[in-house]
């Protein structure tokens, strides 16, 4: 045999060869259980990518779609998000999936929906899926959107700046049907929300039973929700406003560590701050308000929103944890899924004693861990001290502990499109 001819048939061997040991590709269901893990260790990256593969893989597969959409909602790309909702009711509807099975994803679009304030498309989908454990949320939500605008929009300037109140929390003054009240700006509460007293007050009409909602501290709180009129942030005209109704004492109690003796009695939550360009500036003693225009990566960080929260990330001794970014918490803390992360684990934490809030008003030990550096963004915090402090645990995305106003005020705090920058003013 002449020599071109073996060596010819030498690499179709070959060829032959890795054809028959090349490793399968991954499944879909296999890429979105490794995107599942990487999500519960806060790998939102590594998810995202897993993800995308799955999409890829099966672009018909229900599953892949619906966490494409749960990608997208943890990035803040609302539009992305129920773009995918969608692709996923239609793939269900291809594969012939039960009707329990569509009536969640369609509860879940509707949910997209609206808190993305879209709420005339939500109805009819937040009504389809009103079964289960949600259905009262739903279909209360569903109702209260035949009293709203069909989309969420503003009028009035593309800018605002308005003097922050004297207190501990940042506080301004909103406009609710001509009414000028100070409400509290608190990116760790998902849904504007008012206080029975205050509520009542401020006329908030057709509030109707809403099921109920779990705290940082996993208390079960009923709610109610209900519609706020004429209501404008500054100078900036919204409309009508969905609000959260609770009691008194529940918002009393939404910072565990007691917070300033004069509490607000309503705060604005993340769903109405999302749509802004927010600006705390301790130095002007001021928030600006304006459309968003999107951050330059290398001055700022990437957040998650997760149950309703702002996640930022934070370098602490070479490991980056998630901390919620709640400008409504007195004093920032560790959880204990925080202290495990740490160099050193849980042997990090010593007892001490602090006044943490509890329904009974009790006082409980909690430990602590001591000189601390934490970095976020461009700001950075040496020799602080985090006390460890329970908080109801999330199964999808990891909460290692808070970043409150205490640290918070010594920033210049931006928030837009999902990107954070802190910038370090004293």
């Amino acid at each position: 045999m002449r020599r071109g001819a073996q060596v010819t048939l030498l690499a179709a061997g070959l060829g032959l060869a890795a054809c028959v040991t090349r490793e399968p590709l991954p499944s879909a269901a296999e890429l979105l259980a490794d995107a599942t893990a990487s999500l519960a260790r806060g790998e939102v990256e590594a998810a995202a990518e897993f993800v995308h593969r799955a999409r890829r893989v099966e672009p018909g597969d229900v599953a892949a779609a619906q966490w494409s959409a749960v990608i997208a909602e943890l990035l803040w790309k609302d539009d992305l998000a129920i773009a995918e909702q969608w692709q996923a009711l239609r793939n269900a509807r291809g594969a012939g999936l039960d009707q329990a099975a569509l009536s969640e994803i369609q509860g879940r679009l509707g949910d997209l929906m609206f808190a993305a304030g879209r709420w005339g498309e939500a109805t009819i989908w937040l009504q389809a899926g009103a079964v289960g454990e949600d259905a009262e949320r739903r279909l209360a939500y569903a109702s209260i959107t035949r009293l709203l605008p069909f989309v969420r929009q503003q009028s009035g300037p593309f800018l605002t700046e308005q003097q922050l109140l004297p207190g501990d929390s940042p506080e301004f003054a909103c406009g609710v049907a001509g009414r000028q009240r100070s409400l509290a700006i608190d990116t760790g509460t998902s849904m504007t929300t008012l206080s029975k007293g205050f509520a009542q007050e401020l006329a908030a009409h057709s509030l109707q039973p809403a099921g109920f909602a779990v705290d940082g501290a996993g208390r079960k709180l009923q709610v109610e929700v209900g519609v706020l009129e004429q209501f404008a942030v500054g100078d900036v005209g919204i409309g009508s406003l969905p609000a959260l109704v609770v009691a008194d004492e529940a918002l009393r109690l939404r910072d565990l560590q007691g917070g300033p003796a004069r509490v607000p009695r309503g705060v604005l939550g993340l769903d109405l701050l999302a749509a802004f360009r927010l600006t705390l500036d301790p130095e002007r003693a001021s928030v600006v308000l304006e459309l968003p225009t999107g951050l330059a990566e290398s001055e700022s960080v990437q957040c998650v929103r997760a149950e309703g929260r702002c996640l930022a990330p934070a370098v602490v001794e070479g490991v980056r944890l998630w901390f919620v970014l709640d400008t409504g918490a007195s004093h920032s803390s560790l959880t204990q899924e925080g202290v495990a992360a740490l160099p050193g684990g849980d042997a990090r934490a010593v007892p001490a004693f602090r006044r943490v809030h509890t329904v009974g008003g009790n006082l409980i030990a909690v430990r602590e861990v001591r000189d601390l550096v934490l970095r976020s963004s461009s700001a950075r915090f040496q020799g602080i001290t985090l006390p460890v402090v329970p908080r109801h645990a999330s199964g999808l995305f990891p909460v290692h502990g808070v970043l409150g106003i205490d640290l918070l005020s010594r920033c210049r705090v931006t928030l837009d499109h999902g990107r954070a920058q802190l910038t370090a003013v004293r």
